[in-house]
């Protein structure tokens, strides 16, 4: 999407990957815009200043060699509340699907990351005061839910 959403029911997520690690806390703007443009920023700086090639697979997905950005628009939590986490699934494949989903609060991020997958229980979790994972073992492969603190940017 390349437009600003009705004010107040979506905000933009940005995320740092390799793989299925996101290198860096998310980060949440309500401006798509403003958004945009950092994303545009976190690209130059892991492209070393534009020394490395950004591909472009669309409007709001950069790639830098093993590293993407991601701009994701979600949907605003019902509940405000003063931290945000963002979480991201990675199927066996190693997609994000959601690739992200935000939560009002630390419980409703634990809630969804350690919930079982169809009838399939994490088989480990980890966790930081920043940080929420659990690994699923599902059709013989690895799937991860994780959920990260949130950085709110303007």
């Amino acid at each position: 999407m390349n437009q600003e959403p009705e004010p107040g029911q979506s905000v933009w997520v940005i995320l740092v990957t390799e793989g299925t690690v996101i290198d860096y806390p998310p980060e949440v703007y309500e401006s798509w815009s403003r958004a945009w443009r950092e994303a545009e920023r976190w690209a130059w700086i892991l492209s070393g200043g534009g020394w490395a090639q950004v591909e472009r697979p669309s409007q709001e997905r950069w790639e830098i060699g093993d590293r993407e950005v991601r701009l994701v628009q979600v949907p605003r939590p019902v509940e405000r509340s003063e931290d945000l986490w963002v979480g991201t699934y990675w199927t066996r494949d190693g997609y994000p699907d959601p690739e992200a989903e935000l939560f009002a609060n630390e419980a409703e991020a634990r809630g969804w990351a350690i919930e079982p997958v169809g009838d399939v229980e994490p088989s480990s979790t980890d966790e930081t005061p920043w940080f929420i994972a659990a690994t699923f073992e599902v059709r013989g492969e690895e799937e991860y839910a994780v959920a990260h603190l949130a950085k709110r940017c303007g």
